[in-house]
């Protein structure tokens, strides 16, 4: 995963993809972030990438998908900033 100008010529690519970071740290014992989060975006059709670190996590979504990803995570009780 990279950005888009940092492709080489001739690797085939998939583009168009907003990222939204979960505010973290989380520790590693909690249970149930990521699930809360794209429960209810795959519940409604939205396809998620997941790329995790130790400083939060980061949710990817097709770029066509974000304004529906923001009000679907809204609606579940996520603040979004």
């Amino acid at each position: 995963m990279c950005q888009r100008e940092r492709v080489p010529d001739g690797v085939k690519f998939d583009d168009g993809w907003s990222c939204f970071k979960l505010q973290g740290p989380f520790g590693f014992g909690e249970t149930g972030i990521i699930l809360s989060v794209i429960e209810p975006l795959s519940s409604n059709g939205v396809g998620v990438f997941v790329v995790s670190t130790f400083d939060g996590d980061h949710l990817l979504v097709k770029t066509t998908d974000a304004e529906k990803t923001r009000t679907l995570l809204r609606q579940a009780g996520h603040l979004l900033v």
